[in-house]
């Protein structure tokens, strides 16, 4: 092969080798943790400390409440019992015992929400742990063809690499120094049609003459300066 195409081939190498090793990475992340497990298992860990903020907050609920029965059911019965004769102070234990029945029927009713809320809670967390389950059950199912696919990759990758040093290895210096110095990507580039495939300008005659010659020289697009190869 002349250099423009060792210098094609070459390319076209490296970048197969750049998609086998974007490939085994993601693979090699995904075996190491499913991005959808991990997801869920975060979902699944708010959702645990929802319920427990929501428990706790019911737990305080519950022991508040009974502190207010108790007063209230004291107040009660000093108010039945019949030691208080001022009628004052009677009518005033009378309205703090009604009082007190109001603000204990207004504190079920803000429980019976919160109760509400912690099955809420629950079932979120049920639900959480079940798709968790689910995705960890399919990441364990999809992991033997991903380790077989992980095998086959690095299999190629190191042919690739193999392949594209040898390559590089037959291409003349001066053409390997015009190759390096390339910045735009890809640095070669395909002439179809006259057509230089990267910018899509029409190619010189005189380069076209060179490139159907078959010489050894190499020709650069004027357009966009990429090494061009008669496809």
């Amino acid at each position: 092969m002349k250099p423009a195409q060792l210098l094609f081939a070459h390319h076209r190498l490296v970048e197969r080798e750049r998609a086998l090793r974007d490939d085994i990475e993601r693979v090699e992340f995904r075996l190491a943790s499913d991005p959808e497990v991990a997801e869920l298992e975060e979902a699944l860990a708010l959702a645990i400390a929802a319920q427990e903020v929501m428990a706790s907050r019911l737990r305080d609920s519950d022991r508040e409440r009974e502190a207010h029965r108790s007063k209230l059911r004291s107040r009660e019965k000093e108010l039945m019992s019949g030691r208080i004769r001022n009628p004052t102070e009677l009518m005033q234990m009378s309205e703090e015992v009604q009082h007190m029945k109001a603000r204990f029927a207004e504190e079920e009713d803000a429980e019976l929400h919160l109760m509400e809320d912690a099955d809420s809670a629950d079932e979120v967390v049920r639900g959480a742990t079940l798709r968790l389950a689910e995705a960890r059950k399919k990441s364990a199912s999809e992991e033997p063809d991903l380790k077989e696919e992980l095998t086959a990759w690095r299999a190629e990758l190191a042919e690739v690499e193999g392949e594209r040093d040898d390559v590089w290895s037959q291409v003349p210096p001066g053409a390997q120094a015009a190759y390096t110095r390339m910045r735009m990507h890809p640095p070669v580039a395909a002439v179809v049609g006259n057509q230089c495939q990267a910018c899509r300008v029409t190619v010189t005659s005189s380069g076209m003459q060179v490139l159907r010659k078959g010489s050894d020289d190499i020709v650069h697009c004027e357009n966009c300066g990429r090494i061009l190869v008669l496809s």
